[in-house]
């Protein structure tokens, strides 16, 4: 009798801790929806998710003057505790501009997850990321790529003074910009000429940045 009671007591254990696991089960949703009734949102971004990332970024002169432009694509999944996991680059454009992206979207928090019939579930998301150039931007990034073949940069005169490294001058301040290559640079502004020059006129003479 004693050893039947035993054998109750154990399989009444088994059961109600098998009804546990099936009640943690039934409310626990570890799917992840690509469609949802509601889209998470990220708390302080607005409703322009893309331009929130976009303006973190350091879309610096470096990536500009190598003509760097275009939409960064990548997909993360939202859970329903309002964190950010599998964070993914779906199409790039340069690889550490691409990482810079990743990275910001890695680290936000403070997400309202997707919902499902009232009910808070993990969501896949997509964003484009775009950063464009300005059209004196792009015309200054194909001439520099063009002496750039080497992969060396040129030599960079600015209102008749040499400057040493990469000239920054804002598009309103740009009265000219020419490109000279050979002999013809060489002759013109000795050897360290030989990967070409980029002479720029200012308008106003407003001070660049030197880098």
């Amino acid at each position: 009798m004693k050893s039947l009671a035993v054998l109750f007591g154990v399989l009444f254990f088994i059961l109600t801790g098998s009804s546990v696991v099936f009640s943690q089960q039934e409310f626990s949703d570890l799917n992840i929806y690509d469609t949802v009734d509601k889209m998470p949102r990220l708390k302080g971004a607005s409703n322009d998710l893309s331009q929130y990332v976009r303006k973190k970024v350091d879309y610096s002169d470096e990536y500009k003057i190598r003509g760097v432009e275009g939409d960064i694509w990548l997909s993360f999944v939202v859970t329903s505790l309002g964190t950010v996991t599998d964070v993914e680059i779906e199409k790039g454009i340069d690889i550490d501009l691409d990482e810079q992206v990743k990275e910001i979207v890695s680290n936000t928090s403070r997400w309202k997850p997707g919902q499902v019939n009232r009910k808070k579930v993990n969501t896949r998301m997509h964003l484009p990321v775009r950063f464009t150039l300005t059209t004196s931007e792009r015309q200054f990034a194909q001439q520099i790529m063009s002496l750039n073949e080497s992969g060396k940069m040129p030599l960079f005169v600015l209102d008749n003074k040499l400057v040493d490294g990469v000239v920054k001058i804002e598009s309103y301040n740009l009265e000219s910009v020419r490109v000279i290559k050979g002999s013809k640079a060489i002759k013109l502004y000795g050897e360290r000429a030989e990967n070409g020059v980029v002479i720029i006129t200012s308008k106003i003479g407003t001070p660049p940045l030197y880098y």
